[in-house]
């Protein structure tokens, strides 16, 4: 069995010393072939040594100082350049913005630092193996992020650009005159265009309207 090349990435020495003492006890199973500190110096070595999988925090140093950077930003980085490495992405903490973030940039696997050493290789082969996975315990997370964005595109693929845009200007209090203006329209033509959104989004007013824009953060980025 051939070890799997591993790289280590976190701006805490004593969070990578623990991870290399564990690993190091698994000679067989997984070989550290370098480890890295910050954003810009785990893209460098990842393309210099070119690895297996990729141990990542997801927040990290830009270059080893005070600067923040970011592991998502170094996995994407990555992931342009060797598709075929693998990033699990380590994280004290369950957050949504963060998991979601992790998985578009193309992260394998996202993991709090809590679990046991064992369950980490057992991660670690399982995703040299072409497999993806998620620590149990922020799933339901996923799928309540990817559920809200399905609901999210849905309600807004039933309007036009300008409704849209029109929309938007319900939902922060205008009335017809004031969107009118804005819009340099007419306000017979704004009444016109707010019962098509309220029809389209099966809403009965424009309190509803704003009520749903507000709670599925529609136009938020």
């Amino acid at each position: 069995m051939i070890a799997i090349k591993l790289l280590i990435v976190d701006d805490h020495e004593v969070v990578r010393r623990g991870l290399i003492s564990l690993f190091e006890l698994y000679p067989e199973i997984v070989e550290i072939i370098n480890e890295a500190r910050s954003e810009e110096e785990a893209v460098a070595k990842a393309l210099e040594f070119q690895p297996d999988v990729i141990i990542m925090d997801v927040k990290l140093s830009l270059s080893g100082d005070l600067k923040k950077g970011s592991g998502i930003s170094a996995c994407k980085r990555i992931k342009e350049k060797l598709p075929e490495t693998k990033v699990i992405m380590l994280s004290s903490f369950a957050e949504e913005d963060s998991i979601y973030e992790s998985i578009m940039a193309g992260a394998s696997g996202y993991l709090l630092k809590g679990l046991e050493g064992k369950e980490l290789i057992n991660s670690i082969q399982m995703v040299s193996e072409g497999k993806s996975l998620l620590d149990p315990n922020i799933t339901a997370k996923v799928f309540s992020r990817m559920k809200a964005m399905s609901k999210k595109q849905t309600l807004l693929s039933e309007l036009t650009n300008q409704e849209k845009e029109l929309l938007k200007l319900l939902a922060q209090g205008k009335n017809n005159k004031e969107i009118a203006e804005i819009m340099l329209l007419g306000e017979k033509t704004v009444r016109n265009y707010v019962s098509q959104i309220l029809s389209k989004l099966g809403v009965g007013n424009r309190i509803e309207a704003a009520s749903l824009v507000h709670k599925n953060k529609l136009f938020d980025t």
